[in-house]
């Protein structure tokens, strides 16, 4: 875990220097890691185009569908099983309460900042003891049987998971998940005497309790959480939960969801990663230099903008007739001059005022307006954010081959993202089924997709 803490250190700090860049915050670790700038003018188009690109990845709540892999047409049994699947996925996503929406986005948003989204499968299981006639003593005896199963899905956070070094996904030797517990929800997993002994800490939002620079120390959580480790072992098929700085293990399970794949999460979405290490690199990095440029031109502008305005100076000995001018005179006014001959003589006006040479400014200011909108239109297209698909393009001359041409040039990396979430969504589902199929039972399966409303035909398939 230590190795994994130091190997994943930079990603950390950008993760960190990148979330605050989309929500503006300025100075601090954002400048230290080169990845912001405090401008007192700023365009953040990197919030813009991070919401434009969730909008257009996630617009509403995914349907379940759930298939047969062949379909035979005397397979009813695989048909029949197919449609429960469905009904009881699709129910869940659909349930209120049920935060697989929730998660969905919130993994969307780490893919599209830091660079790494993941949610995992959980299982869950609650019992009753129900009184039971014992066949053998003919007594009344109270046996524990399921009232209840869930398979949930939960998001977790980019800075709460960790993985063995490997090259590719397939390489991961081990990943862990962490989580914070009090003193009570520590008793009652682990029992009293390891509750007694960990350590429980104010946590602040990157998970440690020491002061950083990129999180304000007030923003820490009161209450007192112990950090624990659900570390999974795919060489052993084991899982282990471990604190940091407790000398054992507090508990070991072997392969308690018995998946196929082990991991109890599909491959996550990931930003930029190569071969030669599995570890993502955020979208923002490839780009940061686009966007600190914009913001230090929009600076520029500020500036300049501020200096473009009617100003000049005047001849003092010719009388206040010429300030009042401007400061006091309104349309079709006339202001008297004391002595009109020195006045002519000088020139008059003309010979009187010398006005700020606001046209060399203006035309500076024109100059990086340009230079600013064309960085903008290369950003434009080193992100993918075309102009097409941010409905600029209202040309009504332009020809719909020109607009399908662009549409589709534009359209290739997000078609790209677009694909990997929708991997990743079905992946989810697919791991949540498997649970189901693996350790529900079939009582809780013919609740849950409300089997008993089948048509006739198919009851009988039900077993």
């Amino acid at each position: 875990m230590e190795a994994c803490e130091k190997r994943l250190r930079t990603f950390t700090k950008q993760g960190n220097s990148v979330n605050d860049r989309f929500l503006d915050k300025r100075g601090g670790q954002s400048d230290s890691q080169g990845l912001g700038s405090d401008n007192p003018s700023k365009l953040n188009f990197f919030h813009t185009n991070i919401s434009t690109m969730q909008a257009m990845l996630y617009g509403s709540t995914p349907q379940i569908d759930v298939a047969r892999e062949h379909h035979d047409p005397d397979d009813d049994v695989a048909r029949v099983a197919a449609v429960m699947f469905q009904r009881i996925l699709q129910s869940d996503v659909e349930a209120s309460g049920e935060d697989f929406p929730t998660a969905l986005k919130a993994a969307l948003q780490d893919r599209l900042l830091p660079g790494l989204g993941i949610c995992r499968v959980r299982y869950e299981i609650e019992t009753e003891k129900v009184p039971t006639l014992d066949p053998t003593t003919l007594k009344m005896v109270e046996v524990e049987q399921v009232s209840y199963e869930n398979a949930p899905i939960d998001y977790v956070h980019w800075q709460d998971f960790r993985w063995g070094w490997a090259r590719t996904w397939a390489e991961v030797p081990w990943m862990a998940f962490r989580s914070f517990l009090t003193k009570t929800e520590v008793k009652e997993r682990f029992g009293a005497k390891i509750a007694k002994n960990l350590e429980y800490k104010n946590q602040l939002p990157t998970g440690t309790e020491t002061k950083d620079e990129t999180h304000d120390p007030d923003q820490k959580n009161n209450v007192q959480k112990a950090e624990i480790w659900e570390i999974w072992g795919k060489t052993d098929a084991k899982v282990f939960w471990w604190s940091p700085g407790a000398d054992i293990i507090l508990d070991a399970e072997d392969d308690p969801l018995q998946l196929d794949g082990f991991w109890p999460i599909p491959r996550p979405m990931t930003a930029n990663i190569t071969t030669t290490l599995y570890q993502p690199r955020a979208d923002y990095i490839m780009s940061q230099d686009l966007y600190n440029e914009i913001d230090e031109l929009q600076s520029r502008i500020s500036t300049i903008t501020r200096a473009v305005k009617v100003v000049g100076v005047y001849d003092k000995s010719a009388g206040e007739s010429v300030g009042r001018m401007l400061k006091e005179g309104s349309e079709n006014d006339l202001i008297p001059v004391d002595n009109w001959a020195m006045f002519a003589e000088k020139g008059g006006l003309k010979g009187t005022i010398d006005w700020f040479p606001v046209g060399d400014v203006v035309g500076t200011l024109q100059t990086l307006i340009q230079i600013r909108d064309q960085t903008i239109e290369l950003l434009y297209q080193v992100t993918g954010m075309s102009d097409v698909m941010r409905g600029a393009n209202t040309d009504q001359y332009t020809s719909d081959g020109t607009n399908q041409l662009k549409a589709k040039f534009g359209s290739i990396r997000v078609q790209a993202l677009q694909d990997e979430f929708a991997r990743f969504a079905g992946d989810l589902e697919a791991l949540k089924a498997e649970v189901i199929s693996k350790h529900y039972q079939p009582g809780s399966i013919i609740k849950q997709s409300s089997a008993e409303f089948l048509p006739n035909a198919d009851l009988d398939k039900v077993q």
